[in-house]
C-alpha cells in the first residue's frame, strides 16, 4: 500500500509544481535615453525566445513573468541585460534606461591649419604625378615617320632639314581626309525629283510604317497625299531635311483622320 501511494506521489508532483509556476502576462515597457531616439530597439524575452520592437516613444509591450530575463540591443546604445522581479509587474509602466554606445578613438592628429586657403595650400606637401611617357622619344619617332612617308617625302631636302618653301597643303592632306560632299543630294534636288522619291530615298520604310504608322501598301497613296505643290517641292531640298520630317509627321495624323 506504501508502495502505491509513493507512486503516486511520484506522479503528481511534476502537476503541482506546473501549476505552481506563474503564467506569462503582458509587461509593458518604456525604454529611455538622453537626447536620441529610442525608436526600432529590439527587445528579447531569452528565458521564452519571445521578441518585440520600441516605437518612436520608446513604448513597448512582451509576454515575461518573474526571474525572465529581457535583452535590450541597438547599433545606437550598449546592450543590456535585465533579469524580471515581482515588484517591476505592479508597476504602470517598467521603464528601462539605455547608455549611448561611444566609439572611442585611438588617436586624433591636429594639424596647425590657419584657415587661409591660400596659406594652407602652399604650405600642404603635393606629389607630383607624371605619366611616364618619353615625350621626346615619341617626337623623335614621328619625325622618322613623318620623313620616310611617301606622300610628304618630296617637301624634305636629302639631309632630313625643311625647305624654306614646305608644301603644307600637302601635308596637310595627307593628315586629313576630304569632307564627303553632298553633292550628290545636292544634284537630286537641282533635277527636281517628284517629291514621292525624294521621300523614299531620304526615308526607311520603316520609318513609314512604325514611326508614322501608314499601312505598308498605302505608303504611295500617303507621298502623293502630301505631295500639294510648291511648298512640297521646296522641302526636297536637302537643307530643310529637318522641315521634311516635321511636314511628313504631321501629314500622316491628317492622312489616318482622314481614312478612318
Amino acid at each position: 500500500m506504501a508502495n502505491k501511494l509513493l507512486f503516486l506521489f511520484l506522479i503528481f508532483l511534476p502537476c503541482v509544481v506546473l501549476a505552481q509556476k506563474e503564467q506569462r502576462e503582458i509587461l509593458r515597457g518604456r525604454v529611455v535615453a538622453d537626447s536620441l531616439q529610442v525608436e526600432n530597439i529590439s527587445v528579447l524575452n531569452v528565458s521564452s525566445n519571445i521578441g518585440a520592437v520600441t516605437d518612436e516613444r520608446g513604448n513597448f509591450t512582451i509576454y515575461a513573468r518573474p526571474a525572465d530575463t529581457l535583452q535590450f540591443t541597438s547599433i545606437t546604445f550598449r546592450s543590456g541585460r535585465i533579469v524580471l522581479k515581482k515588484s517591476d509587474f505592479l508597476e504602470e509602466k517598467f521603464m528601462v534606461r539605455l547608455e549611448e554606445n561611444v566609439t572611442v578613438l585611438d588617436e586624433i592628429r591636429i594639424i596647425p591649419l590657419t584657415g587661409d586657403l591660400s596659406r594652407d595650400s602652399k604650405k600642404a606637401k603635393t606629389l607630383l604625378v607624371t605619366s611616364g611617357i618619353n615625350s621626346g622619344a615619341i617626337a623623335k619617332d614621328y619625325y622618322r615617320n613623318y620623313k620616310n612617308d611617301e606622300n610628304i617625302n618630296s617637301v624634305w631636302h636629302a639631309d632630313g632639314s625643311a625647305p624654306s618653301g614646305i608644301d603644307f597643303v600637302r601635308v596637310f592632306k595627307s593628315f586629313f581626309k576630304k569632307k564627303k560632299s553632298d553633292k550628290p543630294e545636292r544634284d537630286a534636288y537641282n533635277r527636281r525629283l517628284p517629291f514621292a522619291e525624294v521621300a523614299k530615298e531620304k526615308f526607311t520604310y520603316h520609318f513609314f510604317t512604325e514611326t508614322l504608322k501608314i499601312p505598308k501598301d498605302e505608303i504611295g497613296l500617303f507621298l502623293t497625299f502630301c505631295d500639294n505643290g510648291a511648298f512640297a517641292a521646296s522641302l526636297t531640298d536637302p537643307a530643310k531635311e529637318f522641315e521634311l520630317t516635321d511636314y511628313l509627321i504631321t501629314k500622316s495624323a491628317e492622312y489616318l483622320k482622314k481614312s478612318k
